[in-house]
């Protein structure tokens, strides 16, 4: 492979417009950069709602916003007046190859199998989909043609003090005593995975709370149905969070929390990042499978049905078959009391 060879100071541009999770495994990319270059400047490309957390970074110098730059020429225009020296394509999207052509980034990187790779001038030929490595290895091999193979992977993002002590005093007000482990539960998935059932989520909660952990729920605005569900089951006072928190005070709920238990979704890798115990709960399907998408590091914190063929089976059917049941509540149980016992 060819190698480019940059200036100290070089600026790079990183480009992930895709989900929170997909963001957040691939900010490594940018550690590893820095710690080869730290002179760098890196700019990282996304969507404005994970903005607020990618400018916590302390390896991200600048932030794009893909939703303010809609039009062609204009998007065009800014990449050239950035004068990126190179930039990485961490997931595949043919807009975003044609607009760093047209803009003349010297070193445009990104994968070989599209029919619009040929915007790319430094090739990695890898098809994710059939692979056994994770999505976070997936990305740094993007960093191949740089010379740069990291030994060790890292997410480093910073959440203010003024956020943290804003959420643990917004948990206080909601009854958590913080003497109490706090356990938080993310019963959906934004449609990415196949999810958990929300009676299963419920009773959790309930057998939780009967060990006098506190329990708080999280999710979105369109997941208030969902959440509504895990509550009536649970038939125990819960800490609810739908729709109340931004993007840092989530991450602030998730660092205070000891467990946290979801499905394949961001908040999951949000939680590993702040450096929080997790459980994570995935459906076998080869394309949402854990030994891609799973808790980064943490092959010891996923619970996978069992004896299930997904041979004819796809993610759009699984709600058919119904396999995540096969996850019961006591297995979920044993592996909270397992992290909180590893918390200790």
């Amino acid at each position: 492979m060819r190698q480019v060879h940059l200036k100290s100071n070089a600026k790079i541009l990183l480009i992930r417009t895709d989900r929170l999770g997909d963001v957040i495994l691939s900010t490594p990319v940018a550690t590893a950069i820095k710690q080869v270059l730290p002179d760098s400047r890196i700019a990282f490309l996304s969507r404005n709602y994970t903005r607020d957390l990618l400018e916590q970074h302390p390896d991200i110098d600048d932030v794009l916003v893909e939703d303010e730059m809609k039009h062609e020429k204009g998007a065009i225009d800014i990449l050239r007046r950035k004068k990126f020296d190179v930039c990485i394509a961490l997931h595949p999207d043919a807009r975003w190859a044609w607009r760093t052509y047209r803009a003349g980034i010297p070193v445009r990187i990104g994968t070989a199998y599209r029919a619009f790779s040929v915007f790319y001038n430094y090739r990695v030929f890898e098809h994710r989909k059939h692979t056994n490595q994770h999505e976070v290895e997936h990305n740094l091999n993007l960093l191949k043609p740089l010379g740069i193979s990291p030994e060790t992977v890292l997410f480093r993002f910073n959440v203010p003090e003024s956020v943290q002590k804003k959420t643990r005093l917004l948990l206080e007000q909601k009854g958590w005593n913080p003497n109490q482990p706090l356990i938080v539960l993310h019963p959906g998935s934004g449609g990415s995975a196949v999810d958990w059932p929300a009676a299963s989520f419920g009773q959790l909660a309930k057998v939780l709370r009967g060990r006098n952990l506190a329990v708080a729920v999280t999710g979105v605005a369109a997941e208030k149905e969902l959440i509504d569900r895990v509550v009536r089951t649970a038939q125990t006072e819960l800490l609810r969070f739908d729709d109340e928190l931004n993007l840092l005070e989530l991450a602030a709920l998730l660092k205070q929390a000891s467990v946290v238990v979801a499905n394949s979704t961001g908040p999951l890798h949000l939680a590993v990042a702040m450096g929080t115990e997790v459980v994570g709960l995935y459906c076998p399907v080869p394309p949402c499978h854990p030994q891609r998408w799973g808790p980064y590091g943490r092959s010891d914190s996923v619970l996978v049905p069992q004896h299930v063929s997904c041979k004819t089976c796809d993610s759009k059917r699984c709600a058919q078959t119904r396999c995540m049941e096969q996850i019961t509540v006591k297995m979920v149980l044993e592996k909270v009391l397992e992290k909180l016992q590893n918390g200790i």
